[in-house]
């Protein structure tokens, strides 16, 4: 679950709803997204690489949900400390049971006011989450205050048209790269790289999802996979193979603490 967030142009409750509503519940179909569909597998390839150039002795997760990207990271850096932190205490009490080599945190990072959790990590991660809060520089802000100087920060977010099937789970603004560039500069980072990927195939499922929302909400959220999702899943693994690494509405960005 991402952060809670307010803003004049939003409303609080509504934000927090929509964002409980779907990631609040541990559905089927939510758990075969992420390790199967080709788009966070992707995002979790990119993290992953971004991370085993420095080699992180302590590294967080923010919005750490299921603790699936801890997980994750923590087969592949088996030496680090690995802590998630979610807004959601049920979810951090599941992570707490199924993941107890973690270290599971309750916060609600949306705002800058929200005092550090008592430590700072070499490693700050944060994929898919900013795109659903309202002040990205209250997040950015928070999660800097998580970071030791030097830290790296890497962050997955999407740019381009904020699309229906985005708006049900939660999305409320997309970013350009120089957009994501300045909100780093301005709280704290040192961006070290900015960059889109993901074209053409990731933007075509983006597209083709959207042709029709509800069925494709069906299909690949509220319940298990079965042999159509899997064989879907299977060919756009293979397609993102193929996908620029310069072009998309997939951003990412590494990013330095500096101050």
């Amino acid at each position: 679950m991402v952060a809670r967030m307010s803003s004049p142009a939003t409303d609080k409750s509504a934000v927090l709803e929509t964002n409980e509503a779907f990631y609040g519940e541990l559905r089927p179909g939510v758990q075969d997204y992420w390790r199967k569909m080709a788009a966070p597998r992707f995002r979790v390839a990119t993290v992953l690489r971004e991370l085993e150039k420095e080699m992180p002795k302590t590294v967080v997760d923010l919005g750490c949900g299921n603790g699936a990207l801890c997980e994750e990271i923590h087969a592949r850096l088996p030496s680090a400390e690995v802590a998630g932190v979610d807004l959601s205490a049920a979810q951090i009490a599941a992570n707490q049971k199924r993941l107890p080599w973690g270290t599971w945190l309750v916060a609600d990072l949306g705002d800058a006011a929200t005092p550090p959790l008592g430590r700072r990590f070499d490693a700050v991660v944060t994929s898919e989450v900013i795109e659903h809060v309202n002040d990205p520089l209250g997040f950015l802000k928070s999660a800097r205050a998580l970071a030791n100087r030097g830290a790296m920060l890497v962050l997955s977010t999407q740019s381009g048209k904020v699309q229906e099937t985005e708006k049900r789970v939660g999305h409320l603004q997309h970013f350009s790269t120089d957009a994501m560039t300045r909100l780093l500069t301005e709280t704290g980072w040192r961006p070290e790289r900015v960059w889109n990927a993901g074209y053409p195939f990731h933007d075509l499922s983006k597209w083709y999802a959207n042709r029709d929302p509800d069925a494709s909400m069906a299909s690949f959220a509220d319940k298990p996979y079965g042999p159509k999702e899997n064989a879907i899943c299977a060919a756009l693994r293979l397609a993102f193979r193929f996908n620029s690494s310069k072009r998309g509405a997939q951003l990412f960005a590494v990013a330095r603490a500096i101050t």
